[in-house]
């Protein structure tokens, strides 16, 4: 048994694999309303995962990974590794300043390629939304970041004197009958708009028809909207920690 672990800035996600095979996954608030390590604590329970052998990260948030690494540590006895430091991504990077390039989006990468062979465009619609290529070698050409749904509702609230914040769903109508549902239906189908038309973009720019994977908590919402998404794949980053482990851990290295 080892553990995968994707932080992102808002949420955290716990893949449980036997080798190479994925048994359980978990998802648990980065933050609020209550510390991270009582959220760690309700899931990764060390009588629960005393025989877990390694713990493996993807971080976004080097304020949760800290925590997240105490938290294994002084409970599961188990020193983590991380994804981009002490174990390579094996992709080649085409983009400029691949350092800055967020080590979820490369993993992303990693994992999408293994499944298309292919060119292929990951739409990641999380807190932020990144749109990102890998041409048909399987390397990183470089990719497209947008605010999330959550954050562009939150920032409504937060930069108008008078606007509220609200949770954006599906709307009845496109035009809104009240402020409510005029900001749920400019958040909503601005996204949807936004996306679609990147992906058109980009198709039109790469002069082929790429395979299109969508995954992050928002999904499922751009693929019911957007024919052009092929497929979503929910744990997508925690596969692509797998895949990194494989590729290169050494050969007496247990995970």
């Amino acid at each position: 048994m080892w553990l995968a672990i994707d932080i992102g800035n808002t949420n955290v996600h716990i893949g449980v694999f036997e080798k190479d095979a994925l048994q359980h996954a978990y998802s648990l608030k980065s933050g609020l309303p209550q510390p991270l390590q009582m959220n760690l604590a309700q899931i990764l329970n060390p009588a629960t995962f005393s025989k877990a052998r390694a713990a493996v990260l993807s971080s976004v948030s080097p304020k949760v990974e800290a925590s997240v690494i105490e938290y294994v540590q002084k409970y599961l006895l188990i020193k983590p590794k991380s994804i981009g430091k002490d174990i390579p991504i094996p992709i080649k990077i085409l983009a400029e300043q691949p350092e800055n390039i967020g080590i979820d989006r490369l993993v992303n990468a990693l994992a999408a390629f293994e499944r298309t062979k292919g060119w292929t465009i990951i739409v990641d619609a999380g807190t932020a939304i990144t749109v990102d290529v890998i041409n048909d070698k399987g390397a990183f050409m470089g990719g497209i970041i947008a605010p999330g749904i959550d954050i562009s509702s939150k920032a409504l609230h937060h930069f108008t004197a008078l606007l509220p914040e609200i949770a954006v769903k599906k709307p009845k109508y496109i035009l809104g009958k009240n402020t409510g549902e005029a900001i749920n239906s400019g958040v909503y189908w601005g996204t949807i708009g936004m996306v679609n038309r990147l992906i058109e973009m980009l198709c039109d720019d790469l002069k082929c028809q790429p395979a299109i994977i969508a995954t992050g908590g928002n999904a499922d919402m751009l693929a019911e909207e957007i024919p052009h998404i092929t497929d979503v794949v929910p744990y997508l980053t925690l596969d692509g920690i797998r895949i990194a482990c494989k590729t290169s851990l050494t050969s007496n290295t247990q995970y």
